[in-house]
């Protein structure tokens, strides 16, 4: 693999993590319960630190390996249609639309790891994936905790 190719793909993740920060800030700015604009707020936050790990790989300081690790997956995303973004959303459809924002860029990464060629590439992809699905084992968590409370 090439190294403009390596850069290319790292700056692309970044990317994404941007347009995921300003989308969550944009429901902030748009919601009306102050609780979830608190919660918008904390998700837009988390994408910018995703977004400064990905920054400390393209600028080749020193990552956690473990962070890109993960093989936890509950599956709870895939039992949810993709919740509508609103004034009046709740605290269960905040999270689910987070939790499925997140199996998004998962199943993207894997994508494209899955018609990837080149075994640089490929490994890449399946650690960006890995990320994307701690992201998404996370979002899960916390969306069990809201939409069953009956669990705990």
């Amino acid at each position: 693999m090439e190294i403009e190719q390596y850069r290319d793909v790292i700056e692309k993740a970044i990317q994404s993590e941007i347009d995921a920060r300003r989308f969550y800030e944009q429901v902030s700015d748009r919601i009306k319960d102050d609780y979830l604009k608190k919660v918008f707020a904390e998700f837009a936050a988390e994408e910018a630190k995703h977004e400064q790990i990905l920054t400390d790989i393209l600028n080749q300081k020193k990552v956690d390996p473990a962070y890109f690790d993960c093989d936890k997956d509950f599956h709870v995303s895939e039992t949810i249609d993709m919740p509508k973004v609103s004034e009046n959303m709740d605290l269960k459809n905040a999270i689910g639309l987070a939790m499925k924002n997140e199996e998004i860029a998962m199943k993207k990464y894997m994508g494209l790891a899955e018609n990837c060629t080149d075994a640089g590439l490929k490994t890449i992809f399946l650690d960006l994936a890995a990320m994307e699905r701690g992201h998404k084992h996370t979002m899960e968590e916390k969306f069990v905790d809201v939409a069953y409370p009956e669990v705990w």
